[in-house]
Parts: structure tokens; sequence; C-alpha cells
């Protein structure tokens, strides 16, 4: 598409509507959408002679909307109105927001001063609860501000992020191997996006692709070394949406929102290491489900032992559905636990 080239073959990208035309060409528009005026006019108009760009017409004002521009270089002159010198930019809000939605982002606005030149951050791409990459847009004019957005991208990130361009044209060999080295995912929008309309905009096969790619690099899939596995948790979920409920006592079958399925208690990690037996925090979850999720100093699963075991349960919990926050909290008179998810013994 030609519309994504244009983004970087101008400043800003700022321009007054024939230069937008002249880049973008029938493609122009699934970009009107997002063309707001600066209120300053323009002081200069492309000036074109044999379909390429030449000396652009230098503006005169003549009158309120009496605009004449001027070739430096032959003195040809051309009538101009104040609607001809409108100049446009992307309203970069609505634009981002539509990118993110696009390609599954969840949308977070920053500050561009503390983002290096021509960088925004579109939003967070989250795949599965407990992981989140930021997703970065930088719209380079030449390839060493791309280097440059690079390098000080990853090193002000502890983590992998995503970087969009509008094409790949202006990658370098160093700034390719920059991410590749810290695990990025480098995606061109001009390979990443289609659209079958005004902002109606879907993701390409290849922008898909990528994504799983990186997404199998950073979030784990297979068991780990103690045998446990994790639950594919939805982005966005909490506590609140997990129900657990046990079908006999060593499996559990678990849901949260579309994400369910029946688990062992080895592959939640409850397993002791010496004898492969279920854990005392097993043992304590099933205390809990048969007081129907609340356990007081009244209950007969009762202990002082139950202090510890509950902060390994919770921590298993939290490594296995990957979610923030803690899923077992004190009653409101502070005498007892209760689960903040759904929890009942088996029938």
């Amino acid at each position: 598409m030609r519309l994504w080239p244009a983004l970087e073959a101008m400043p800003g990208p700022a321009a007054v509507l024939a230069e937008w035309r002249r880049l973008a060409g029938a493609e122009l528009d699934f970009l009107t959408p997002y063309l707001q005026p600066r209120q300053r006019l323009a002081a200069s108009y492309p000036h074109v002679v044999g379909g390429e760009p030449t000396y652009p017409y230098e503006v005169v004002e003549h009158g309120p909307d009496d605009f004449v521009g001027i070739c430096p270089e032959t003195e040809d002159r051309i009538v101009l109105t104040r609607k001809d010198l409108i100049v446009y930019e992307l309203d970069w809000p609505l634009f981002l927001g539509d990118i993110a939605a696009a390609l599954g982002f969840e949308r977070r606005a920053a500050d561009p001063d503390e983002l290096p030149p021509l960088t925004r951050l579109v939003g967070d791409y989250r795949p599965t609860a407990g992981y989140s990459f930021p997703a970065y847009l930088t719209v380079p004019l030449e390839s060493r501000t791309l280097t440059s957005a690079v390098c000080m991208l990853v090193s002000t990130s502890d983590d992998a992020l995503i970087l969009l361009t509008p094409t790949r044209r202006r990658l370098r060999p160093d700034a390719q191997q920059i991410l590749e080295r810290k695990k990025c995912c480098f995606l061109p929008l001009q390979e990443a996006l289609a659209a079958t309309g005004p902002r109606q905009w879907h993701a390409t096969d290849a922008a898909v692709q990528a994504l799983r790619d990186f997404t199998d690099l950073h979030v784990p899939s297979a068991e780990a070394d103690n045998g446990m596995e994790f639950f594919p948790t939805p982005a966005g979920a909490t506590w609140a949406d997990l129900s657990i409920r046990f079908v006999d006592g060593h499996s559990v079958a678990v849901r949260v929102g579309a994400a369910g399925g029946t688990y062992h208690y080895a592959q939640m990690g409850m397993a002791d290491g010496r004898n492969a037996r279920p854990t005392k925090q097993w043992e304590l979850l099933q205390a809990l489900a048969r007081n129907h999720g609340v356990l007081t100093w009244k209950s007969p699963d009762a202990g002082r032992k139950n202090k510890k075991r509950r902060e390994l349960l919770a921590r298993d919990l939290k490594a296995f559905f990957r979610l923030g926050g803690e899923p077992i909290a004190a009653t409101d008179d502070g005498k007892g636990w209760r689960a903040i998810f759904a929890l009942c013994a088996d029938d």
C-alpha cells in the first residue's frame, strides 16, 4: 500500500492535502479520517514537474484568501487559496487506537517527550495473563533515526518489546541485530495490516504469525521442571473470574472465561518432590473447598500450620494461573481466610 511509505516521506508527518494525495494516491481515503488541520498555514506548496517533485513554491499572501506560489528557480506562479494551504497532520490518538485494535493490543498512551523522537507508544500486547509487552510505533525519515530509536527503546526496557514502523525500508542490519539479540518483534505496518475501508483495519496472516512466534519465545507453554503446567488464563482476567471445582481428591475442573480444563495436582505444581504425593497446600485447597471457600478458627480444618500453607498455596496458584494480587484474602472480621475465586468440593 502506498500510504505506508507516504508516512515516512514527510516530516511530522504533516503536509498540505495536495502532498498527501501525491504520496498516498487513491489510498488517501484510508488516511482521511485521521487527518486533522493545523492552525498555521503552509509557507510552501508542492511543485511537481513531469510527475516528480521539484523546488516547492514559496507562498506569498496578497489578501485574506489571496495567495500566490512562486517557484524560486523558474519564477513560475500559481494561484492558491487558504484551503490549499491548510496543513494536515495525523490525529495520533485515533490512529494509534485503530492500530492497537486491529493487532489486538491494549491501548495505552505515554508522553512523547519520554520516548525517542518520532516514536509513540501504541499499547501493550498481552497474549495471556501475567505477560505484557509494550508496542511502539516509530515513523523514521531515515535509517539512522530508526537505529537511534531502537537503541533508546531497548536500553530503557527490561523486557522484550514490539516495534512497529510504516515499512521495513529504514531498517539497517545493525538495528535488526539489536532487535534480534533482545528477542524483540519488528512488525512493519505495510506487512501487518490490511484495510477493507476507512478505519476498517485487520491483521494480516503475517502479523498473526509474527506475534505467535514472539509469544512462543517469551511465554512458557511446556511443563516446568517440577512438572507444573501453566493455565491459559485469558488476558485481563482476575481472580474473581476463576472457578475451581474438585472432581476427585486428585483433580479439579478449572474455568476462567472461555478457558477451562481438568488438572491433576501435579500439573498445578502441588506434588511433593520426595514422594509425588499431594502437598499440604493441595490439602488446604481441599479444606477450603469443603468449607465453601472460607476457613475460620471454628472450621474443622483450622490449625496454626495453615498460615504457612496458605502462603504456599497462594504462591502455587499465582504461578499456575499467572495472575497478580492475592487469591486468598482475610475475612471481613480478620479471623479467617476466604478464597477470592469460586471454589467447591466434588459432589
